[in-house]
């Protein structure tokens, strides 16, 4: 949304005023999450454009020190992420205005359905005091892949007619329709579906992402569905760098993270105003800003 006087917002040490985010925002805002030590590269920040809305807080020089999105889905549900508040302003009202006003336009953009969001350890207060609760821990696991594996009988690469049917899979899980997400984030992964009886059962992605390569989305209908599409995506990345987010705190699955030798880490807390609902089919989260 575009404002003919944007408003201005006043920190303990800056005016600042909220703008529409653009592409010409990108190595700002990739310097904004170097500051805080998120693994963001400036190519993922351009995903994210791609996929959402957001803005940023700018100073009279357009210097950006605060950015913020969200990312609406068919159904009315809504993920919001990348609410940044450089950490020289981490004291000051900026995060929370800037986390008040995405909720505040997600909300508006939509008529029934909910809004979630990861949020990392210091930031759960802030959130719940703008009316959201902590739903479920995600884990983060991550490290050099020891081994290799070669793509499952099971397993095959997607092929543009799949979709569709990854489309229907993930709607089952997230209760909402995140094609415009996939369709972005198919083009930039290697997919891969597993089968049975000639039928689409689950689907998973990787793609580069900050340090390495990222897994997720994971969908399929039970766990060892999972591990083997898993292992094909993990396929050819022996000695690299890998990283999967999941909100499963144990079974097979985690089970068999852990045994790679992954560190799992409680790195957000997923968080809503009490309506989505995320269904066990999802065992890797595509990301943390889009969920």
């Amino acid at each position: 949304m575009a404002y003919l006087h944007p408003p201005r917002h006043h920190t303990d040490t800056l005016d600042l005023v909220f703008r529409p985010m653009g592409f010409e925002h990108l190595d700002a805002l990739h310097g904004l999450s170097v500051s805080l030590g998120w693994p963001h590269r400036r190519a993922d920040w351009e995903t994210n454009l791609q996929i959402g809305h957001g803005i940023v807080a700018v100073d009279a020089l357009d210097r950006v020190h605060g950015s913020a999105m969200y990312f609406p889905y068919q159904g009315d549900l809504t993920s919001i992420g990348m609410v940044i508040a450089h950490p020289k302003l981490a004291r000051t009202s900026l995060f929370g205005t800037l986390a008040h006003e995405m909720i505040d336009r997600s909300t508006r953009s939509r008529s029934t359905g909910g809004v979630f969001l990861n949020a990392c350890k210091n930031d759960v207060a802030s959130y719940r005091d703008l009316g959201m609760r902590a739903d479920l821990p995600v884990y983060k696991y991550e490290g050099i892949l020891p081994c290799d594996f070669s793509i499952a009988r099971e397993v095959r690469k997607a092929e543009a007619q799949d979709l569709q049917a990854i489309y229907a899979l993930d709607g089952e899980s997230y209760e909402a329709d995140r094609r415009a997400l996939l369709a972005v984030l198919a083009d930039r992964s290697d997919c891969y579906v597993i089968e049975a009886r000639g039928q689409i059962t689950g689907f998973g992605m990787r793609r580069r992402f900050g340090r390495g390569t990222l897994i997720g989305p994971v969908t399929a209908t039970g766990s060892q569905d999972a591990i083997r599409l898993t292992t094909s995506l993990m396929a050819g990345l022996a000695g690299r760098f890998v990283r999967l987010d999941t909100r499963l705190e144990e079974g097979p699955y985690t089970e068999f993270l852990t045994a790679l030798g992954l560190k799992a880490t409680p790195d957000v807390t997923t968080m809503s105003d009490g309506q989505p609902k995320f269904h066990p089919q999802s065992f890797a989260i595509s990301s943390h800003s889009t969920g």
